[in-house]
């Protein structure tokens, strides 16, 4: 994101752009990122190595930590590491409304609906300074039609002009009505989920997960030859990658009531990077508990100590970073997922997973295509 705010002439925010990009990046009148939920690198390279895109020039990037959409997407939105944004993951603590939340779709933790208040959690806690604002240039999103006026993505896009659309064939036709509408420079920023969803309920290389992955690369290559000589560039990116999480490899803190009942807090984050909140009086048995009894599966991390290393990137430090993130983060090992089941609670089960460090869940690729 800094490479592309300095490409458009807006300051990159101290971050060093990355190298070896092309050219056109400065140049084409239109510059388009896509974000393919999801298709991190191994994907690229087990999936898509026949095609346009995996053919296509490349880098592999390690994403924001934790892999995970709500945190990547808030880069993307802000230009911001996740310290500076503060989105920590799926679900996040606010002090500010008092709540657990799912953060992307405003709704209380237990809850399967969007919350009444969502239009004002959204005011309170996305009190951040949009990319596209940054930029001295119009910028135009490209989002499913049920993601672009959400509470989330109305706060966090900024002064946008919205092109939504319904179905994977749609999309391209939105990006080419947004190409259609601007004579100078302009950026387009384009949202995929459909890989994602499929890919955690049927596994990252399920059928029906790759099938839906091919059929947008079909598109893409379909939009390129229609848009050859458009002067554009086409920047392909995802925000995580995936791994498969075997049910027999989840923990249940409800199998823990002694652990369970050290939390101040139900856990956050995601199930393969979870935020502790604990009770003062008993941090210390919880660590030494955690490290004894589920030390196999995971690494308990003072978080605190995750900030000063820099795994949520550099720069200024949210207000409400350090509470979001609790007392201990939970960092999973391999294949294992952690699950904090209190009355009423209902998880959707998954076979494909993110959020984690390992190698599969970190690398995404960024493929680009001069038009």
């Amino acid at each position: 994101m800094a490479s592309l705010a300095e490409a458009f002439g807006a300051a990159a925010g101290g971050v060093p752009p990355l190298p070896d990009l092309p050219s056109e990046l400065c140049s084409a009148r239109t510059v388009i990122l896509l974000v393919i939920d999801g298709m991190g690198e191994a994907q690229l390279r087990r999936h898509l190595g026949d095609t346009l895109l995996g053919k296509s020039p490349h880098l592999a990037l390690d994403s924001v930590f934790p892999t995970t959409t709500a945190t990547a997407i808030g880069t993307f939105l802000t230009g911001l590491a996740p310290v500076g944004h503060g989105l920590t993951g799926w679900h996040l603590w606010s002090e500010e409304v008092g709540e657990t939340l799912a953060v992307l779709p405003m709704r209380r933790r237990s809850s399967p609906v969007p919350a009444p208040e969502a239009e004002r959690w959204a005011e309170r806690i996305l009190n951040l300074t949009p990319f596209a604002d940054r930029l001295p240039v119009a910028t135009t999103h490209v989002m499913p039609a049920w993601i672009a006026h959400s509470p989330f993505n109305r706060r966090m896009a900024g002064h946008v002009r919205h092109q939504p659309y319904g179905a994977t064939p749609d999309l391209f036709t939105a990006v080419e009505r947004a190409m259609a509408g601007e004579r100078d420079r302009h950026f387009i920023y384009a949202y995929w989920p459909d890989y994602d969803t499929a890919a955690h309920d049927h596994g990252p290389d399920a059928p029906l997960a790759v099938g839906r992955l091919r059929g947008l690369v079909a598109e893409i290559e379909a939009f390129v030859a229609r848009r050859q000589g458009a002067d554009a560039l086409l920047l392909v990116t995802a925000d995580h990658g995936f791994i498969m999480a075997p049910p027999e490899r989840q923990i249940d803190l409800a199998d823990h009531p002694d652990l369970a009942d050290c939390l101040s807090l139900p856990l956050s984050g995601e199930r393969r990077v979870a935020y502790a909140h604990v009770k003062p009086s008993r941090r210390a048995y919880f660590a030494e508990t955690v490290v004894e009894r589920l030390g196999h599966a995971l690494w308990l991390v003072d978080s605190a100590s995750l900030v000063d290393g820099g795994w949520f990137g550099r720069g200024h430090l949210h207000r409400h970073f350090l509470s979001r993130i609790g007392d201990f983060t939970l960092i999973l090992k391999e294949d294992w997922t952690i699950l904090d089941t209190r009355p009423g609670d209902r998880h959707h089960p998954m076979l494909g997973m993110h959020g984690g460090v390992s190698e599969a869940e970190m690398r995404v690729p960024l493929c680009w295509i001069a038009l």
